[in-house]
């Protein structure tokens, strides 16, 4: 507790000035406990737009697994559209390739760092003046942004995002191959299977004594790319049917899912091949 000490000497000779020395100190009094009192009860105030999010805030960043490769078509003024392609990475580094459809020799690959702004990342551009491409990242996708940050609104709205590449129903799963060109498989799970391995995007695959190894692509959860195909040059003695699965593997172009089946396809045409969920 704060006690103030004044201590007052009434003159004898003139009330007027004790009247006075005693109002000046009161107020000189009145002053300090103040002071005093403010100094005990201050506490310190922090600016929200200062304020960094806690370890704890659910922000795009730290809750979505964002990592990875998106893609789609964005609208284009002068084309037919612009297939886009974005890699980001979590060393904040990105690779965006983007091809003018309609035109020759209109294929460009940017590859730069990025930085988070909430749930907005801003992919630095390596030519000075050029503004930054601005994306918000929701799950399982991301959302191009005007120059100022803003969603597009309206009929267009959807056309400007990016679908992550992948399927999670398919891929970091062993299948274990049941029918190749319309007639059943005999074999087990450890000799004739498949599996997508998303970390890397390599499919790993057997249908006899060989492994057989291709890189691939999920865009829109179910169409398929394969390519760079190679595989161990055992002699097999199901060697025929390992090339006919070969074969399917690099033509496919689709894949079909549902809990515990998996096909790969070339269009709609009948299933190349089938599977079956190893538990």
């Amino acid at each position: 507790m704060w006690h103030c000490l004044c201590h007052f000497t009434p003159s004898e000779t003139d009330h007027l000035l004790k009247f006075e020395i005693m109002s000046i100190k009161l107020i000189a009094c009145s002053a300090i406990l103040a002071i005093a009192f403010t100094s005990c009860h201050q506490t310190k105030k922090v600016s929200t737009i200062d304020a960094v999010p806690t370890a704890d805030s659910h922000t795009a960043q730290n809750s979505l697994d964002w990592q990875g490769t998106y893609y789609g078509v964005l609208p284009c003024a002068s084309c037919e559209g612009i297939e886009t392609e974005l890699t980001i990475a979590d060393n904040a580094n990105y690779v965006l390739i983007q091809q003018y459809l309609g035109e020759e020799n209109s294929t460009f690959t940017t590859k730069g760092s990025f930085h988070w702004e909430g749930n907005v990342i801003k992919l630095a551009s390596s030519n000075e003046g050029d503004s930054p491409k601005i994306f918000k990242v929701e799950e399982g996708k991301i959302r191009q942004l005007d120059l100022e940050g803003n969603p597009v609104t309206g009929k267009m709205a959807n056309l400007y995002v990016l679908t992550k590449n992948g399927n999670s129903e398919v891929e970091d799963r062993k299948w274990k191959l049941i029918e190749l060109d319309g007639k059943p498989v005999e074999g087990s799970a450890d000799t004739h299977f498949i599996i997508f391995h998303s970390k890397n995007n390599r499919i790993e695959a057997r249908a006899d004594c060989n492994a057989l190894n291709f890189n691939y692509s999920i865009r829109n959860k179910y169409v398929l790319t394969v390519s760079g195909g190679i595989s161990t040059q055992m002699a097999c003695p199901g060697q025929q049917l390992e090339q006919k699965f070969i074969k399917a593997i690099e033509e496919a172009d689709n894949i079909s899912v549902n809990n515990t089946s998996l096909s790969i396809n070339k269009g709609r045409m009948a299933p190349l091949a089938r599977f079956e969920l190893v538990k």
